[in-house]
Formats: structure tokens, sequence, C-alpha cells
């Protein structure tokens, strides 16, 4: 999934050019049965359709009235190069668009296509895990959805709620479901067989963590260590010495890391998510400031996503709409988001507040 909040405490990941309809200058052309033939009897509605799209992602896309009208879909009007192919699935999945099922098929036809010819093709092979990743999530929101309206008929029924809270990747009671045995596995695999993932050795410390595996997870520190001279080898040290005794017997040892790397935003990124964890969120915020201060651009929306948050814990909020509008700024700014998933639900939160 093309990002924009940070996930996790790794490098800054790229993130797909935001350049309109084509990259490198690839021509779109039209499909040949409104280009043969004269004269062209262009049909009426492509003429209304070339109001809403002048630009890629335009007000068209928040029209499905429009092509519903019609009977057709955007796509219908351009043959893509494959490359073009490609940016118009990214740029659905980075807009938060939810797809038909016509949608949804042919382009996953597309990519299963492009990985047949090629079994060695990354770009499609990864567009995969995010392309399933997207469709997970819109289903997720529907279960979510469907599961609300069915409480509010039937109150207190087991499966209605299951769906609320596994829908919103609620907290798992249930040992056995909840622990992260078979993914903890996968990340020892992977780092005994593909060594060079250097990066998975804090994915296995956080699921170690979580899970109370804490001798494990002392063990793969030191490893990582030897193997992984990465900065957050030092706050994963503090991290799992708080596990055992504590966060206050820990937290000056927390300050004192975040002043010897106030110009690291990973560190500091690390440090205010405990902070904030053990609720102290009056002291958070001035790290997640640092935080997005010293963060290359394009810059993550995490810290302000998390600012807002702290001070609607608070009760504060008239800053958090602050920060929710800062923001919304920065999308607009680094990522170049006007509108889509990400903007409509900051617009919608920033509204319940007021």
């Amino acid at each position: 999934m093309l990002i924009i909040r940070a996930y996790m405490r790794l490098p800054m990941a790229a993130f797909s050019s935001l350049s309109g309809f084509t990259r490198n200058n690839a021509p779109m052309t039209l499909p040949k049965r409104l280009t043969t033939g004269s004269p062209i009897k262009t049909p009426a509605w492509f003429f209304v359709l070339g109001e809403y799209t002048l630009s890629p992602f335009s007000t068209f896309c928040r029209r499905p009235d429009i092509a519903s009208l019609f009977g057709i879909q955007i796509d219908d009007l351009f043959e893509y190069s494959t490359e073009t192919r490609y940016e118009s699935i990214e740029k659905k999945l980075q807009y938060g668009r939810v797809m038909t099922n016509m949608e949804f098929e042919n382009e996953e036809a597309f990519l299963i296509r492009e990985v047949e010819a090629d079994p060695t093709n990354y770009h499609a092979i990864s567009l995969l895990g995010d392309f399933y990743g997207h469709r997970a999530e819109c289903m997720y929101q529907k279960s979510v959805y469907y599961a609300k309206r069915a409480i509010d008929l039937h109150p207190n029924q087991k499966g209605d709620i299951n769906n609320i809270n596994n829908g919103n990747h609620g907290k798992r009671f249930d040992w056995d479901t909840a622990n992260h045995q078979e993914l903890i596995r996968y990340w020892y695999k992977l780092l005994k067989t593909a060594p060079e993932n250097t990066r998975v050795y804090f994915y296995l410390l956080d699921n170690l963590i979580d899970d109370g595996r804490i001798e494990e997870a002392k063990t793969v520190l030191k490893e990582s260590y030897q193997k992984n001279p990465d900065e957050l080898n030092a706050f994963y040290e503090v991290f799992i010495k708080e596990k055992q005794v504590g966060f206050e017997a820990v937290k000056a040892e927390y300050e004192a890391l975040a002043k010897a790397n106030e110009n690291s935003w990973r560190i500091l990124f690390s440090i205010a998510n405990v902070f904030s964890y053990n609720e102290y969120f009056k002291e958070a915020i001035p790290m997640w400031q640092k935080t997005f201060d010293c963060m290359p651009k394009p810059r993550y929306t995490d810290s302000f996503e998390a600012m807002a948050q702290c001070c609607v814990r608070m009760g504060d909020h008239e800053r958090a709409v602050e920060y929710y509008k800062k923001e919304l700024e920065l999308l607009r700014e680094d990522w170049g988001l006007k509108y889509g998933a990400e903007v409509d639900a900051l617009e919608e939160k920033i509204r319940a507040l007021q």
C-alpha cells in the first residue's frame, strides 16, 4: 500500500509519483471506437465526462452517479500503456477508492497476467499484496457497517460484537488467537534463509514483546546489534527493560535517549509512542512535534495525527482540530493529496470535534 503513515519504525519508504495520469510522458490514447471513422459522432456523455476528467483523480472520482448515469467507467474511455495501468491502480489504492467488483476483477486479472508473464515481476507481485490488503480493509469496513446495523436490531449478540471488534482490528482476549506464533515463526525463518532482510529484526522484536516472550526478545536484540547495526537497537534495549520493570522505572532513560538523538526522527517517534501508550500526553506532544521537525520530506502524517489524538484524550478538542488541519495541509503539501479517503476521514474528524 502506498504509504502516508510511518507504519512501525522503519526508514522512509519510496512513495509513488503523483505526477498525473502518465509517468515519463507515457501517452494515453482514446480507444479506437472513439477515434475511427470520419466524421466522428461523439456521444453526448463524452462531453459531460470531459468536465470531470481533466485531472487523473478529479471530481469525477467522487461522482459515481455520473458514471452510473451513462453506464460506463472512467477506465473505459482510455487505453492505458502497461506503465500507466500500474499507476492507475496505485492511485486508486492511494486515494482509498472503494472499487466496484468489476473494477477489482479487471485490475486483479491484469496484475495476475503480469505475474504469469514474468514470475520475477516485483512491481506486480508487490502491488498485488497492496491490492488485496486494500480489498480486505474495504471488506472489514463493510463487515463493521452491517454488524452495527445488526446490533441495533438485535442487541448483545456475540457474533455481531465480534465482527465490530475484529473489523476494527480490536484487541482479542483469547491467547490462542491473539498471539503471533505463526508470524514469529515466519520472521525467524526469513532471517535464517534470507538474512539480508535486516529490517525484520524489529518486526520480530515487536511481536515477541507483544507476546510476552521477553527472554527471547533479549536474545534477538543481541543478534540485531551484531547483524543489524541500527540506531533503533538502543531504543529496544530500554523498551524491553520497560516490559520487565515498568514505564516509570525507565522514563528517565527514555528522556536521556531522546536528548542524545534529538535529530533522529525514528528514535523520537519510538519514544513518543511509548509516552503516548503510557498516557503521558503532555510530554508526548512536544516529542511528536520534534519527530515531525526532523523528518525528511515527504513527511509522514503520524505526528499530527498522534498530537490530535493526545489532545482529544486530554479533552482539548479545539487544539485537536488545529492538529488535524495541519495534517490536511501536510497531505496537500508533501503528498499532493487534496481529496480521497484520507482527506475525507480527517474532515469528518474535524466536523465531529467542532
